[in-house]
This record gives structure tokens, sequence and C-alpha cells, in this order.
């Protein structure tokens, strides 16, 4: 085990799938961080070259066993900081703040690290879901969309009347583009609303709820609101960031260039964007955040104004990609654990277009074919072994061509 814990970090994944947080651990050493894992064995984070050591996570949902693992974690690995590679493991960490110290659980240290590693215990909402996040962006003056937090169908009617159509129904809690739904009348609204909300309501309700928490299962969100939202005629957009106690070190923009809004993109532009960075620092210091962190908006066409749509307390899809506009996440998080913390954070110095891997390579296999900027991790072949293998049958290409 690494000797150093003042340079180590532990990323903790639960979903599979989620490229972005593999490619992390890279630009964590290339700092001079050690990175360990602690996430399933089939994970793309476990099979990165960078990763110094792997710890298993069990398999279900479990928190007694979930904080086990992560505990086991912790006392070998001795991290100055967690890393959250998901929205499960962001709500995970929060029910255990919120659970205290219990025996089989974290206990004092390990609950107060986790608490550094994230932010303001009184803000974990508004991390973590919609109608709370724009609901504080609001209250500290940012420009958001209309919005409100329904519990049935009529109420979801009545804030669409008042907002106006078209509309989008969103899940509370999600990730990746799922429960948002674009609605253009009431009636297809009303079906949205329905559909969803009988499957977290009605006379079964308690039970489960009941059964979920004899099963130490209880840590994860369900019965969530859904929120009604304005439509932004726009292009969407994405603000990285990596933060320390408040205050944000470093960040640059992204425009998602193909894929579709709600989801994740294929292809993408990154430099600067001052009101998007304005807008993350203002939410960073309310959230009182710490690591990485990303803010997904939309930019109006009509206008060229920013509406922030979302938080994601964890690393997003580009935040390796920053070294190639002068805006290096890793390098920023690595110094302020050092204790150089910069007078103002760094922002992007130039601009790129990226095709994303594997992405834009699972839409279009010929889409790498010449493309000196298609993000490709040549140099961790672990990684892009895991990479490849997750295509669909049928889509091979030859890579090294």
């Amino acid at each position: 085990m690494n000797t150093h814990p003042d340079m180590n970090i532990l990323i903790v994944a639960i979903e599979s799938g989620r490229w972005g947080p593999a490619r992390l651990p890279r630009e964590l050493a290339r700092a001079g961080l050690s990175v360990a894992a602690l996430c399933p064995a089939g994970n793309p984070l476990a099979a990165s070259g960078s990763i110094a050591h792997h710890f298993d996570l069990p398999a279900g949902r479990s928190a007694r066993r979930l904080a086990a693992a992560l505990a086991e974690a912790i006392d070998a690995w001795r991290p100055r900081l967690i890393v959250p590679a998901d929205e499960q493991v962001v709500a995970l960490l929060h029910a255990l703040v919120r659970r205290g110290p219990v025996t089989g659980g974290l206990g004092k240290a390990a609950l107060a690290l986790v608490t550094r590693s994230l932010g303001n215990p009184a803000r974990f909402d508004a991390m973590l879901f919609k109608g709370e996040t724009l609901a504080l962006a609001q209250l500290v003056g940012l420009r958001a969309p209309r919005t409100g937090t329904v519990h049935s169908v009529p109420q979801a009617a009545e804030v669409a009347a008042r907002i106006g159509y078209p509309v989008y129904a969103k899940a509370g809690f999600g990730w990746a583009g799922q429960g948002v739904t674009r609605c253009a009348d009431a009636r297809s609204l009303e079906a949205t609303i329905a559909a969803t909300l009988p499957a977290t309501r009605g006379r079964l309700a308690p039970m489960k709820s009941l059964v979920r928490r004899c099963l130490s299962r209880d840590w994860f969100p369900v019965g969530i609101p859904f929120d009604v939202q304005q439509a932004i005629d726009g292009h969407p957009a994405m603000y990285c960031a990596v933060a320390m106690e408040g205050r944000m070190l470093a960040g640059f923009a992204g425009f998602n260039r193909t894929g579709h809004g709600t989801g994740p993109s294929t292809h993408v532009s990154i430099g600067a964007h001052a009101e998007m960075e304005r807008a993350a620092r203002v939410m960073i210091a309310a959230l009182g955040a710490t690591g990485f962190i990303g803010f997904d908006f939309m930019i109006e066409h009509a206008t060229g104004d920013a509406y922030l749509l979302e938080c994601n307390p964890r690393p997003i899809q580009i935040g390796h990609l920053g070294r190639r506009i002068g805006v290096d996440l890793a390098a920023a998080l690595a110094a302020a654990l050092a204790g150089d913390l910069p007078a103002e954070p760094q922002s992007a110095s130039g601009e790129a277009d990226i095709a994303l891997f594997p992405q834009s390579w699972l839409q279009d296999p010929e889409s790498l074919a010449g493309n000196a900027d298609a993000d490709v991790p040549w140099d961790d072949p672990g990684l892009m072994r895991c990479m490849v293998a997750a295509a669909p049958a049928g889509s091979a290409i030859a890579l090294h061509a």
C-alpha cells in the first residue's frame, strides 16, 4: 500500500458504463496523486492501468455491506479525498453521513473524510435532486428555467399551464438523460407523469419502504417528486470543474455537438465561457463543494444566455480533457491538497473539438478514421480493451488502422 496518504485518492463507483471517471486516474497519477478504486471487478474504472490498487465492491445494494467495503478501503488506503464516480455513490455517501456512526458501518473519522470530500451536508439535496438544484440557483440569483415540483398529475398540469408548453417532465433523481421527457402538450405530460408516479406511490408504498429498510437498501432515493420545467430553445452545454471547500480551483466549458440534449455527448467542443464559469463558481460556493463537479446548461438560441439545468456532483465525461486547452483539473486538485490554492480559478486558454471515445465510435465506427482529435486511450491498453469489449456485436473496427 502507498505510504504517503496525503496524496492518496479513492474513487468509488457502483455503476458500469461511466467512461469519464475511468479516464480520470491517468490524469490524477500524472499530477502526482496515487489512485485506488473501490468498485465491482467489471467496472471500467478497475481496468485503468493508472489504478494503484483495486478494492472490490460487493454486488447488491445493502448499505451495511457497501459501508463495510468502504470502511475497509479507507482503512487500508488512507485517502486524503474520496471521489464518487456516479450518482448512486453520491446518494449512498449522503445517506451514510446523515445516518452517522453506526455499528458495522462507518466510524467518525471515516464519516468526517466522506463529509470533507463532498461539501456542506445542509446542501446535499441541492447537489443531487434537480428541483432542489434549481431552487438554490434561483436563491443565489442565477439564470434558471421556470420549474415546479409536482406530486400528482393535476399538479403537473397546473404547473405546465402556468409555465407554458412545451415543458420537460424530469424525475427528481436521475442521470444521463434518464427520466427526462419533452412534453409538447397536456396529454403527453399527463401520460408521462401518470406512467411513472404509480411505480413509487400507492397502497403498497409503505410496505415496500419497510422492506427496503429491513434489507438496508433505503439509502437509494425513491419516490422523489417530478419536476415540470420550462423548455429552453437552445443547445446543451456543460461546465466541468474541481473545487475545494466551496472554492472553485479550475474549470472549463463543453458544448455538445452531437447526441441528444438529454443524454451523453459523442462529440464536444471545449473552451472558456464566462457566464457558465460565473454560475459554476456561485453554485460551488453555495454548495460548499469539494472535488470534481459538473453543471448542465442550456444556451438559449435567441439570446446566448446560459440557463443552469442540473448539478452533477461527480466527475463528468470531459473532466480528463482540460490539459488540451490549458486547464488541468487534476493538477489543480493536487496543488490544493498540497496547500497551494489559486487566487483565481484556472480557466481555459484554448479551444478544441473532441470526438469522445468510445461514445462517438459506438455511434459511428468510422468516426475515428483520420481524426487526430479523437479521445482514444491508446496509452491505457487495459481500459482500451474494456471499452472495445463494450461495443455491440457487429460494430468492430480496426482501431489501429
